[in-house]
Parts: structure tokens; C-alpha cells; sequence
């Protein structure tokens, strides 16, 4: 009796120091002024996000303005504080300013400004990226946006994946670029090679400073070695499998189905913003959640519900391939599913099956898109747990995932 109160009490010791070390908030605007201090681990919803004060622990912040897009130049995400360990910040616009001491993984749906020191590495996803001259990057860094602008300082190696870049800053470390437009603004400087993905010969200015060479890689290289017979037929098979799961998936859930490839078809950047968010934070969290005796089982179901989400992410994006290659404007039939669904995971299958790191890239962004359709799907409270059409009196069947018909959601 004696041990088995004891381990009560640890347990429940245990239980309530994990619970006082993290704080979990919810609000319409969240602002912490300046001279306030976070202590604890901070995990933040809100619409809007002020964060003057001083973070104690790591931060997990997202500005969930879906429902109400903002109409004004104000940030819905603004950090000015100083934080003394990660920072996970996800909004509509990101705009950090104060240091950083530890890790920055940052993602914005339309613009994000970065102008202040970062301690180790940075990842940054968004449509815009601007790094401005105070931005201090100690570690490596990680850009993926459409436009990208550095004026700042980064000490590792940088990888940077855009459409266009402008480059007017200091790189200590190697440079990847892979952008369809690179400009190396005079006084630049790379202390490490130059290594870029370009459809032309890019041309340094005389006052750019190379530390190291400059290497121009094929956008699509050609395999090393030819695809053999083998490696085309276990392609197949995976591609039969994913199809075979997918009508599964269909089945038993339509109305998340539907609701997801609605999602992607609305707002294709918000769900790689939702995905961004579930991919980074999931793993995180299930890592966290071991070290109590009551998050092991909860960890193991996260893992697994986090793995299965990877992997049907595919078939949400296949289907909304599928539908845009047959310009379809109506639900999908049952009898046509499956054809549509194995053609769209065909055109994905082939593009991740690319020479790296086209491939990679492409998979990444599919599951990225996948899965941020997946979560804000079951996010929306208006998903259908059932979804019943009265009868057409031809005995045709309901239509599946696909546009909604009238009234459906």
C-alpha cells in the first residue's frame, strides 16, 4: 500500500509540475507589453499577437485570422520582445523584430519581416521574406517564399528556394539558391560557394565578394542511372496501393474528404501554412508528451494519427489534381473516382519520382498541401459527419468529394 501511494503521489506530482511549466492560451488579441515576463513554455492561439515582454521558454504562437482577414498594414503577428529560446510563430503577416536566442521557424501567409539577432538556425516559409540589415543569423538558414529579400547576416550555410531573390547581405557560410531569379545586389558577400538552380548563366558584379566558387547546377539533371524495369514496376505498385487506400479513405470519411479538397481548391497557400504548422509542431509535442507517465499513450496515438495524415495527404491532393486536369464543375460521380483519383496521384507520383532535389521538393510541397487541408478541414465546424442527398429518381448515385452542391455546407 505504502509503494503504490508513493507512486500516486509522484504521479500526480509529476502531473502537476508538467501542467504549471506550460501555458496553454486562447484569445481574440493577445498582447504581452513591455517589462512583462512569460516564465513558462507558452502554447498561444489568437487573431492578433503583440508579444512586447520577455519569453522565459520556448514559444508555440499562432495568429489565426482565417475567418477575419485583416484589412490594414498592421501585423497580425508582431514579436518586439526578446525570447530566450524557441520561437514557433505562424500568422497571417509575421513580423519579428526582437533577439532570439535560440531557434526561429517561422511561417506567413502573405508577408514576413525578419530585423532582429536569431541565435541558431531559422526557417522561414511565406510568400514574402525580407530579411532586413539588423537581421543577425547565427546559425544555418532555410528560406522558402516566392519573393526573398536579405540585407542581413547569416553565419551558416543557406538554402533558399523562391521564385526571385535579391541578395545585399552577408553570408559567411555555402549559398544554394534555387529560383527562377537571382540578383546579387555590389558589396555582397559569400564566404562559401555559390551553388545555384537557374534556367541562365548568372553574372556577379566586380564589388561582389566570393570566398569560395560559383557552381551552376541543371534545374533537372539526368539520372545517373536509367529507371529499371523494377524500380517502375514497385512504382506501380505503390501508386495501385495509394489508389486502394484512397477509395478506403473516401469511404469511410467523405465528408473530410470533401472538405479538404473544397479547402485546397479555396486557398492552396493557407493550407501549406496550415501544414507548415501541423508537420513542425505534431513531433514537438508527441516528443514532450513522453516525458509524463499519462502522454505516452497520448504520444503514441499523435504519431500514429500524425503518420497516417502524412500519408493520406496524397490522396486529397490527388483528387484535387485530378479535378482540375478534367476542368470538372460539378461533384464527382462514384464511377468516375477512381479514374480521377489515379490520374491525379499519377501526375504526383511522376513529379516526386524527379532527379533531386526537384523530387524532394515536389513530395514536400504535396504534403505540406495535403495535410494543411486535412487540419483545417477538421477544423471547420462546418464538416459534415454525414453527408445525404435526396434522390435524383434515376437511381443515380450521390456524388463524391469534389465542389459542393448547394447547401451542403
Amino acid at each position: 500500500m505504502k509503494s503504490a501511494g508513493l507512486s500516486i503521489s509522484l504521479f500526480l506530482a509529476l502531473l502537476v509540475q508538467t501542467c504549471q511549466a506550460i501555458e496553454f492560451k486562447a484569445a481574440d488579441a493577445y498582447v504581452l507589453p513591455e517589462g512583462k515576463t512569460a516564465t513558462n513554455e507558452l502554447w498561444l492561439q489568437a487573431r492578433t499577437i503583440t508579444f512586447g515582454g520577455t519569453a522565459g521558454d520556448d514559444c508555440f504562437l499562432l495568429a489565426d485570422s482565417v475567418n477575419q482577414i485583416s484589412t490594414s498594414n498592421i501585423p497580425t503577428l508582431r514579436l518586439p520582445g526578446a525570447f530566450h529560446a524557441d520561437v514557433w510563430a505562424a500568422g497571417e503577416t509575421v513580423e519579428l523584430t526582437g533577439p532570439v536566442a535560440a531557434h526561429a521557424r517561422l511561417a506567413a501567409m502573405k508577408t514576413l519581416l525578419l530585423a532582429g539577432p536569431v541565435g541558431k538556425n531559422l526557417i522561414a516559409l511565406s510568400p514574402t521574406i525580407t530579411l532586413a540589415t539588423n537581421a543577425v543569423i547565427r546559425g544555418s538558414a532555410l528560406l522558402i517564399g516566392q519573393d526573398i529579400i536579405i540585407n542581413g547576416t547569416i553565419s551558416g550555410n543557406t538554402r533558399i528556394y523562391s521564385s526571385s531573390v535579391t541578395l545585399a547581405g552577408r553570408f559567411e557560410g555555402d549559398l544554394m539558391i534555387n529560383s527562377g531569379d537571382i540578383t546579387v545586389m555590389p558589396g555582397t558577400y559569400i564566404g562559401g560557394n555559390l551553388i545555384y538552380h537557374m534556367d541562365h548563366d548568372l553574372v556577379l558584379d566586380s564589388r561582389v565578394a566570393l570566398g569560395g566558387k560559383m557552381i551552376k547546377q541543371d534545374l533537372i539533371q539526368k539520372a545517373q542511372e536509367p529507371m529499371t524495369s523494377g524500380y517502375l514496376l514497385l512504382q506501380l505498385a505503390l501508386l495501385c496501393a495509394a489508389a486502394m487506400v484512397g477509395l478506403a479513405f473516401v469511404s469511410l470519411m467523405p465528408g473530410i474528404v470533401a472538405m479538404s479538397v473544397h479547402k485546397l481548391s479555396e486557398s492552396p497557400w493557407r493550407c501549406v501554412l496550415f501544414g507548415f504548422v501541423a508537420i513542425s509542431l505534431v513531433p514537438t509535442a508527441s516528443f514532450f508528451l513522453l516525458f509524463t507517465l499519462v502522454g505516452i499513450p497520448l504520444s503514441i496515438l499523435l504519431m500514429l494519427a500524425y503518420l497516417i495524415l502524412m500519408y493520406v495527404a496524397k490522396i486529397v491532393v490527388g483528387l484535387y489534381i485530378g479535378h482540375l486536369i478534367l476542368r470538372r464543375k460539378t461533384p464527382i460521380p462514384a464511377n468516375l473516382l477512381f479514374p480521377i483519383m489515379s490520374l491525379g496521384l499519377l501526375v504526383l507520383y511522376s513529379a516526386a519520382s524527379l532527379p533531386f532535389p526537384i523530387g524532394i521538393t515536389c513530395w514536400f510541397a504535396i504534403t505540406l498541401a495535403g495535410m494543411g487541408a486535412l487540419v483545417a478541414a477538421m477544423l471547420d465546424r462546418r464538416i459534415p459527419v454525414m453527408v445525404s442527398y435526396p434522390p435524383d429518381g434515376q437511381g443515380n448515385p450521390p456524388p463524391l468529394p469534389g465542389n459542393f452542391p448547394p447547401g451542403a455546407v
